[in-house]
């Protein structure tokens, strides 16, 4: 067998695999041997049929059985001779496949970088002083209230910070541009209402209608009526006014805890939680700054393009979701292009700097960790353990899991590891 193997770009090579010819009829031999047993040719028991006809009859089936025996033989070959380790499957192309001649094909793969990692223990990073103050507690507080206030019909005209409950068209040169919408809440406050119009309806009673004009969004979903002026007709049917619950013991044990003193301590513990957790991902931010900065090397192409595909395709999402028209979202794409490749890049080499220092450290994961994480997502997720897995075994996402457990665990590694420095 003959091999030889270039350069395409960094990161990527491409093999040259010749099978001999004798190899090749020793393989088409045994495939026809396989044929002819259960080959039904006219005229011809099961098992006794001629050469000749068996390849007239079932030569597309048995070439095709002959590559599937002797590429991955060849490629397993080649990688070996040439002391190659390939991500992922090879991309296979220019076969050539003659009677009587030797087979020959190509195969591009991703290599492995060749990394020479400098220290990655020991890395200092800046650690921030949590503190917690009472403006934190307050707001808190605050949230927890509007949360569970309750809203009480009035029979008064809307004052602002009232809900007015009213049935909302939208029209734009005297045609409907919108279909009706039935018991809409909007909060009369300019800042935080629909189009911000809310501030129109103060001073409006139940069952009372007011014409108010505004000009729509420039992403308005609808991009033939985007940014022009439309007229609204609201009908006011209900007014509702916000009445926050009462800071005590009683309202505390309505949250399941046994004191209004007792619900402060949890509430802080729980802002205090979220700031270490955000300090740790800063920290953790931190030492792949480092990383990245002290490992320079290149990666393949390929991936950095499947990366940067995945990227785009989540930006995309995200955008969609905030309710940006097509267009823009185009046009949004077009503009961060060059940033989503740096981005995927740096992402596909942290990948392979955390993966060999797990190899070197030895840090691995196991089925409990994988069952604890499967158990965390059951729970963020209202499922059980088993649908989450069902999902994630029908999507083929548990090995992406499984990576993503690992660089936790390395990078958890690594801040035990790092020299923090205590910020005053």
């Amino acid at each position: 067998m003959k091999t030889r193997i270039k350069n395409k770009e960094e990161g990527t090579k491409i093999l040259h695999i010749e099978i001999p010819s004798h190899l090749v009829e020793k393989a088409a031999e045994e495939v026809y041997q396989e044929i002819k047993k259960i080959a039904k040719i006219p005229g011809f028991r099961v098992g006794s049929a001629p050469q000749d006809l068996l390849e007239k009859h079932y030569s597309k089936d048995a070439k095709s059985e002959i590559l599937k025996k002797l590429i991955p033989q060849g490629y397993k070959r080649a990688i070996e001779n040439h002391k190659v380790v390939p991500i992922g499957f090879p991309s296979i192309f220019n076969i050539s496949f003659e009677k009587g001649k030797p087979l020959t094909f190509e195969a591009q793969v991703d290599i492995r970088p060749n990394i020479k990692l400098r220290n990655y223990k020991g890395i200092k990073v800046k650690k921030k002083r949590i503190s917690l103050s009472q403006q934190e507690l307050d707001d808190a507080f605050s949230h927890l209230r509007n949360v569970y206030a309750k809203y009480n019909d009035v029979a008064r005209p809307v004052r602002k910070g009232d809900y007015a409950v009213c049935d909302v068209e939208a029209f734009m040169e005297g045609k409907s541009i919108t279909k009706k919408n039935s018991n809409m809440w909007i909060l009369a406050d300019k800042e935080a209402s629909l189009l911000g119009m809310g501030e129109e309806l103060v001073g409006l009673t139940e069952g009372q209608a007011k014409e108010i004009e505004t000009r729509l969004p420039e992403n308005y979903p609808d991009k033939k009526y985007a940014g022009k002026l439309a007229k609204f007709n609201v009908l006011v049917n209900k007014v509702k006014e916000k009445e926050l619950p009462v800071l005590d013991d009683a309202f505390a044990k309505n949250l399941k805890a046994d004191s209004l003193e007792a619900l402060k301590k949890e509430i802080e513990s729980g802002i205090f939680k979220r700031k270490e957790n955000a300090l740790k991902i800063n920290m953790k931010n931190q030492i792949l700054d480092k990383l990245l900065k002290d490992n320079k090397f290149a990666v393949p192409a390929n991936i950095v393009q499947r990366q940067k595909e995945v990227l785009a395709k989540r930006l995309e999402t995200e955008l969609l979701r905030k309710g940006l028209h097509k267009d823009e979202v185009a046009r949004e794409l077009g503009q961060k292009m060059q940033k989503l490749k740096e981005d995927a890049r740096d992402r596909v080499r942290v990948y392979f700097i955390l993966d060999d220092i797990a190899l070197k450290e030895k840090i691995e994961i196991n089925d409990t960790d994988i069952d604890e994480r499967l158990e965390s997502l059951a729970l963020s997720t209202g499922q059980s353990k088993e649908e989450v897995k069902k999902y994630y075994e029908k999507e083929n996402l548990l090995g992406g899991l499984a990576e993503e457990i690992k660089e936790d665990k390395v990078l958890e590694f690594l801040l035990k590891e790092a020299e923090k420095i205590e910020e005053k």
